[in-house]
């Protein structure tokens, strides 16, 4: 599995650099003075260029998400078949056995009747 922490730290940085700049445009214009609003002004072109980072780096993140996750699209092309398989003989086997008819199979028996589907009653 692919570690995405470098990923998420990459937007959790760029996200706290647009913070900062959105903070100190913040405090600019609470300055209310001519000198404040032109200031805040040129940081919005630094402000662009946070966001921008922001949005490339939850891009690369989101991205590398998709691509970590499994393919699950095999599965809808591939039968299921609840058909029980035959033995190598070619003999089938009962999916329903007794106990005492499952006791007299030997151990090899056993096993393909289980990963058959067998199951056991009891009578």
């Amino acid at each position: 599995m692919l570690d995405l922490k470098p990923y998420y730290d990459a937007v959790n940085s760029a996200q706290a650099e647009v913070d900062q700049v959105a903070n100190e445009i913040d405090v600019a214009m609470a300055d209310g003075s001519d000198e404040g609003k032109l200031k805040a002004l040129e940081l919005q072109s630094k402000l662009d260029g946070a966001l921008a980072k922001l949005e490339s780096a939850s891009k690369l993140y989101e991205s590398r998400q998709k691509a970590d996750r499994p393919n699950d699209i095999a599965k809808n092309y591939v039968p299921v078949s609840n058909a029980e398989d035959s033995q190598d003989d070619g003999s089938s086997q009962a999916s329903v056995l007794t106990r005492q008819e499952y006791d007299k199979l030997s151990l090899d028996d056993r096993a393909k009747f289980i990963k058959t589907g067998g199951s056991l009653k009891d009578e």
